[in-house]
Order: C-alpha cells, then sequence, then structure tokens
C-alpha cells in the first residue's frame, strides 16, 4: 500500500519534473475507495491520506493493498483553496469492498489519456508539484490540458518499506486533442 503523507512532512524545496519526459499513456476507468479531503492541497493532502491510513490500520489492512492514488480534483488558480477537493485512493479490492462501502466512498477514476511522468525520490515533492502544475504544464503540439478529469499521482511504491530517495510515482496529467481548435483555425484560413 503506497501511503505518502505520514512518512513525509511538508515540502520546502522547488520541484521541476519534465512532463514529457515519459509520454502519453491511457489510464483505463478504475473503481477504488476514497477519503476526500476539501482544503488548500498544502494541508488536504496530507490530511486524506493520513484518514485512509487510519482507516486501513483500523480495519486490519495494513500489509500492502496496491497502489496509492492521489487526484487533483481542481486547479487551485481558479478555485478557492478552501474549495479545492483531493481524494486519497486505493484500488478497491473485493475482500473488503463491503467494509469500505459503509464507511468511506467508492468512485470509478475517470479514465482517458494522460500525460505520464516519473518521479523518483520522496515523496514529500508531490505536494510542491500539485501546487505549480495547473500553471506550469505545457503540452505537446496539439494536445491541450484536460481540466474536466484530475491530476492523477500513481504512487507506485510504499514508503514503510522502500527507502525514500528509491520511491516511484508517476503524476499524470490529463489531455486531450486540440482537434476544435484546429478545425476552427483552418476554416479561418480557408475563409480568408
Amino acid at each position: 500500500m503506497v501511503l505518502p503523507s505520514r512518512y513525509v512532512p511538508v515540502v520546502q524545496r522547488d520541484v521541476e519534473m519534465n512532463m514529457s519526459s515519459n509520454g502519453l499513456v491511457y489510464l483505463r476507468p478504475s473503481r477504488m475507495v476514497y477519503v476526500r479531503v476539501c482544503g488548500p492541497y498544502r494541508d488536504s493532502i496530507p490530511a486524506a491520506w493520513d484518514k485512509m491510513l487510519d482507516w486501513l490500520d483500523r480495519n486490519g489492512f495494513n500489509s500492502p493493498v496496491g497502489r496509492g492514488y492521489g487526484l487533483v480534483r481542481d486547479n487551485h488558480n481558479i478555485v478557492a483553496p478552501a474549495a479545492c477537493r483531493y481524494d486519497a485512493c486505493v484500488d478497491l479490492d473485493p475482500f473488503f469492498e463491503e467494509r469500505a462501502s459503509r464507511e468511506l466512498a467508492i468512485q470509478t477514476m475517470p479514465g482517458g489519456s494522460y500525460v505520464r511522468s516519473r518521479k523518483k525520490g520522496d515523496y514529500a515533492d508531490i505536494t510542491r508539484l500539485m501546487l505549480k502544475m495547473h500553471s506550469t504544464f505545457e503540452p505537446a503540439p496539439g494536445l491541450k490540458l484536460d481540466d474536466r478529469r484530475p491530476i492523477v499521482t500513481i504512487f507506485l511504491d510504499d514508503p514503510r518499506r522502500i527507502d525514500l530517495d528509491d520511491l516511484r510515482a508517476d503524476v499524470c496529467v490529463p489531455v486531450s486533442a486540440k482537434v476544435a481548435r484546429a478545425r476552427d483555425e483552418m476554416s479561418a484560413s480557408e475563409a480568408a
């Protein structure tokens, strides 16, 4: 189980990632159990993971249960920080589905095209990265940020079992084709 926040402090250094380094991937829709916390991401990310970890521990699911997923639902440059939503998620396992459906929430993570970049190192850097992502992400030509879907961080390793410097996470930014805009520009060119 990937449980980033309980083991890491708030980030105090800048983070830079080349979002085009690993290319375009398709994430399939996945059913997940989740905890949602609203508020500034610096606070809501650790709070959501603390709640998820507490639930897993309280219910005896402290062995690895799969990957962890962090869903940044809102652009904090547009949505008031107090209203920003963050979901700490784990794969929905049939072993704990009934209990999870009574005590937590279940959702399907939206599938689609994402630009993925692998990050290696301390998970604390993710908080700082998420604060910058909406304003600094530059997609490849022909693509645009798809703000209808969340930015997804897939935590691949458990920080309780792996050295902090060796932790891996995939930051996945939702993208879609700029088809409509390209057609509009082509139509404008033809009309002139």
